[in-house]
């Protein structure tokens, strides 16, 4: 059951506009320009009855509903949006109304799932953060959320046994903080977007985990890498028989396999169509390379 406290306005002094507005450049991140994006914003809230008035669909990179909520420009997000029109949804006015009613990130939907315990966490990384900082996928907290929900708990859980450890030991008593706390995280956890990619990495680094330790993950960085490489090298080895032998071809979604596993097919050893019935192949090889590791 899904815990749906938000990712999108955690408390008053911040929110996440990532996802606005929805024909962005996916590369576009909150940071960029951010003097030119405040300004933006800002004169959005100013006009907004006068843009309500002559309203036209958005084109490009910028939205005229999107703008400061409050007059402190502490919260950025839709000006549109029913909460603010007594339940009238103003969203049409852009052109977009659907695809923003249902835009929820990845980020988010792996957030609902977490304890409450575990989102606490989480929204403590990014405690002195304004709205801009919070949307950025630089945020380390984004990036650990890019991750699979089982990785990510292994690594809050880490972390939380980590912080009681240190407090029993007086490690963490003097300069403690958000940014000390988020300092912190980022130099134990970088290594997960800064030298893996979740893409390839959340099926394989998760059965490691798993089974030795995230902190022989972290530890045997080099090593693991190596290893998945070999492994992609050798499923696509495998693989490319397979194909030659037995068609017709199905996508790898569609195997009975987890998802994080067929994006590693597809980003790592860009295999993306695959025989029916390649599961106990590719599930056999990943274990021989485990059972060595």
């Amino acid at each position: 059951m899904l815990n749906l406290a938000s990712l999108c306005f955690p408390d008053h002094e911040k929110s996440c506009f990532y996802c606005c507005p929805p024909i962005r450049n996916p590369e576009a991140d909150p940071l960029d320009a951010i003097a030119d994006k405040q300004a933006l914003l800002r004169n959005n809230s100013k006009d907004l009855q006068k843009n309500l008035s002559t309203p036209h669909e958005i084109s490009g990179m910028e939205c005229w509903g999107l703008g400061f909520l409050d007059d402190q420009e502490k919260q950025a997000g839709c000006l549109l949006h029913p909460l603010r029109h007594q339940g009238r949804d103003l969203r049409h006015l852009t052109g977009y109304q659907f695809k923003c009613a249902n835009a929820l990130c990845q980020e988010a939907l792996i957030f609902a799932e977490l304890s409450e315990t575990e989102q606490n966490f989480c929204l403590a990384l990014c405690q002195d953060m304004d709205s801009f900082h919070y949307s950025s996928r630089s945020n380390p907290l984004m990036q650990l959320l890019a991750w699979d929900k089982d990785m990510v708990q292994i690594v809050i859980r880490k972390s939380l046994d980590d912080t009681i450890t240190n407090q029993k030991s007086n490690q963490t008593k003097q300069d403690s903080g958000p940014t000390k706390n988020r300092e912190t995280f980022i130099a134990k956890h970088e290594f997960l977007w800064q030298k893996l990619d979740f893409r390839l990495d959340s099926y394989l680094s998760l059965k490691i985990s798993e089974r030795k330790g995230f902190n022989f993950l972290r530890n045997n960085l080099d090593d693991y890498i190596r290893l998945r490489n070999d492994l992609i090298s050798e499923l696509k080895k495998k693989t490319t028989l397979s194909i030659a032998s037995a068609p017709p071809l199905i996508p790898v979604h569609k195997l009975k396999i987890p998802l994080n596993l067929s994006r590693l097919l597809k980003f790592g050893a860009d295999l993306w169509e695959l025989p029916s019935g390649s599961e106990k192949e590719i599930f056999q090889t990943i274990e021989d390379k485990l059972k060595n590791f």
